[in-house]
């Protein structure tokens, strides 16, 4: 056995070692809601999908035995599922995603807003002004989007109070307003990044044991439920999303935790490139003036930004001049010299609020240069020494692993993350990793993989789920699966969470 297999036995899921046994992790057809059957006993009879009491059409079914994983999964007969379905919950810094197990997307992705719920603005129409007064049980934050939390959370003690409040407020309005079920009936599978700060995780424990009083939790890798959705149990799963991105190699269902590699350059840093981008060349128009003036900072507000980024953003590929030396950083000031003249795009005019008056709204136009559309997410593939670029922090981690996991590491690379929802991301991934290869002194020792590069996506079973959603769709697996992973309990619960930073915790199967 391979030393870096012996190192990683004492994994903390369990699960993952159950699946690492198996050839095939089965996934039916993306064709209805409730796609996820771990139904694994191969029938000559067709497959029927689970039913929330509307008529269903037979899909065939043709899977690889493997009966002592799975069972089969009661049928549906209300939107609000079963008893026995688990609750998955995805919390992200900007959003929540919420469902029941057994099912192919989450029910609801929830925003996360700015706001006090101690206290609100109570306004009075007769003229008085208003009052302030205590939030109560209906209240729902009305504020900026933002993010709910940092990575550098508990510095201040207050700022804990706040967090534990707002993710108080958001799980109760997931499962008596979104989900509509009651949270002390069912069992909670936690989709958690491995660099998910500790006290955020208690703090998430501590609200679901002592504020909703769910029997247990589950807590599962993300990024090794993201590779589960493909069907496999080896890859190099990079997570691109809104704080950090994460690499993160796994082999044979293992997470290699030792080898995991994190920058900043992640979505975060795109927002605050595109903000300092159309801050210094993009331009407005006022009504009624139709003259073109400089954008005021107040008006690119984070929702804004999140708009612009989602719905007009992409990725370009390397220019040819680019393809002579390593990526580098280029300065904000010296971006429209270098490429406002090879842009392919389009400029756009973005209707922008400018003030609220009750219901009527002054309105006015934000004009974006083309050139930023499409150069923008240079910032995430130009690193230096202190901050890694993606594809840098990818081969880095592969650098790390030992020599006889390299290539099947490097032919299975998964993205996953928001970001790399960008319109050509991908693409211009691979471009960035061969220029690295030939080009980058560092990564000399990986330039013999060149030609085993490959997605996982291309294979024909990637594709079916979109990649801000493969963790939650892996926990909804695992939750279906009634595998046992890394559990506490309400009653063995003390404060404290297994985490694989610390030692062994108590869990509800010991």
């Amino acid at each position: 056995m391979p030393p870096i297999m012996s190192m990683q036995l004492n994994c903390q899921y369990p699960i993952l070692l159950n699946l690492a046994n198996t050839r095939e992790i089965c996934v039916m057809d993306n064709t209805s809601s409730s796609v996820l059957n771990p139904t694994i006993a191969r029938t000559t009879a067709s497959a029927t999908p689970l039913s929330r009491g509307i008529p269903s059409t037979s899909v065939s079914s043709s899977f690889t035995t493997a009966s002592s994983l799975t069972t089969a999964l009661p049928r549906r007969h209300s939107i609000y599922g079963t008893g026995e379905d688990r609750i998955v919950l995805d919390i992200g810094s900007l959003y929540i995603k919420a469902g029941f197990s057994g099912e192919s997307r989450p029910r609801h992705i929830v925003p996360v807003f700015a706001g006090n719920m101690k206290t609100h603005w109570d306004p009075d129409f007769n003229g008085s002004g208003g009052v302030v007064k205590a939030c109560g049980e209906g209240c729902r934050i009305i504020g900026e989007f933002a993010e709910l939390y940092d990575l550098e959370i508990g510095k201040n003690p207050d700022e804990l109070d706040a967090l534990y409040d707002r993710l108080a407020h958001y799980l109760r309005e997931i499962y008596f307003r979104y989900l509509l079920t009651d949270p002390k009936q069912r069992k909670v599978v936690l989709c958690e990044s491995p660099m998910m700060p500790l006290k955020l995780k208690q703090l998430i424990a501590k609200v679901l044991f002592e504020n909703l009083q769910v029997p247990s939790i589950s807590f599962a890798p993300s990024h090794m439920l993201a590779l589960l959705t493909t069907g496999c149990t080896t890859g190099l799963v990079i997570d691109v999303g809104h704080l950090e991105t994460t690499v993160l190699p796994t082999f044979s269902a293992r997470p290699l935790t030792p080898f995991i590699r994190t920058t900043p350059l992640a979505g975060r840093a795109l927002t605050q490139r595109l903000k300092e981008l159309i801050s210094a060349y993009g331009s407005m128009i006022i009504p009624p003036s139709t003259n073109l003036v400089p954008v005021h900072a107040k008006y690119l507000t984070p929702a804004v930004l999140e708009d612009i980024k989602t719905r007009f953003i992409f990725v370009s590929p390397i220019t040819v001049e680019a393809t002579v030396g390593v990526a580098e950083k280029t300065l904000v000031e010296d971006m429209e010299e270098k490429y406002a003249s090879v842009s392919s795009a389009t400029d756009v005019s973005y209707p922008i609020t400018l003030s609220k008056n009750g219901r009527e709204r002054q309105m006015g136009t934000l004009i974006i240069p083309s050139w930023i559309r499409e150069r923008c997410a240079e910032v995430l593939f130009e690193g230096d020494e202190d901050e890694s670029s993606i594809v840098g922090c990818a081969l880095e981690c592969l650098l790390k692993t030992p020599m006889h996991l390299r290539r099947p590491l490097f032919s299975s690379i998964l993205l996953i993350g928001g970001t790399t929802l960008l319109p050509n991301f991908q693409q211009r991934f691979a471009q960035e990793v061969l220029r690295a290869l030939n080009k980058d002194r560092r990564f000399k020792p990986l330039s013999g993989l060149a030609d085993h590069f490959e997605f996982l996506e291309d294979n024909g079973s990637g594709k079916v789920f979109v990649a801000n959603c493969r963790a939650w769709v892996g926990g909804s697996l695992i939750g279906s699966l009634k595998s046992t992973v890394v559990e506490i309990t309400r009653e063995k619960y003390t404060g404290e969470v297994p985490d694989w930073t610390t030692p062994n915790i108590p869990s509800a199967a010991s």
